[in-house]
């Protein structure tokens, strides 16, 4: 059975990572400098894994608290993933319209496009698990 330390523990632990490898994935590529798709690219990756990290770190050490009121606890948490799914498929429409436009304010936008896409498609992916677990997590 889940419980709903188990889905908090596995949340951060996850986000952290993602946000570890789209920092060095981003490091990377702009070390490589390919262009401006590639910087693009580069750019949104390091951008959204600075900000998840920060995400992550946040709800390792909310975590550590104990937890009055599981049944609330874990009702809250659900509507927070629910509600950032929610925001993850408004990333996607966003980063796909800026891989469709293909420029903003003369500058390239498809590197930056393709990855927004990819960020908000993981965390879409991410937060609709981890909702879903809760939902039938022991309360």
């Amino acid at each position: 059975m889940t419980t709903l330390e188990q889905v908090r523990h596995d949340l951060t632990r996850t986000l952290a990572a993602w946000s570890v490898a789209s920092l060095a994935g981003g490091a990377v590529l702009a070390a490589r400098r390919g262009g401006p798709r590639a910087a693009g690219f580069a750019r949104q990756s390091v951008a959204w894994g600075a900000i998840d990290l920060a995400i992550a770190a946040s709800g390792a050490v909310g975590a550590r608290g104990g937890v009055q009121d599981r049944r609330a606890e874990t009702v809250s948490l659900r509507r927070l993933l629910l509600l950032n799914a929610a925001l993850d498929v408004g990333y996607v429409v966003v980063g796909a319209a800026l891989v469709r436009a293909r420029t903003v304010r003369g500058r390239d936008s498809v590197g930056d496009g393709a990855a927004v896409v990819v960020q908000g498609a993981f965390l879409l992916a991410l937060d609709l698990s981890h909702a879903a677990r809760l939902r039938t997590t022991a309360l």
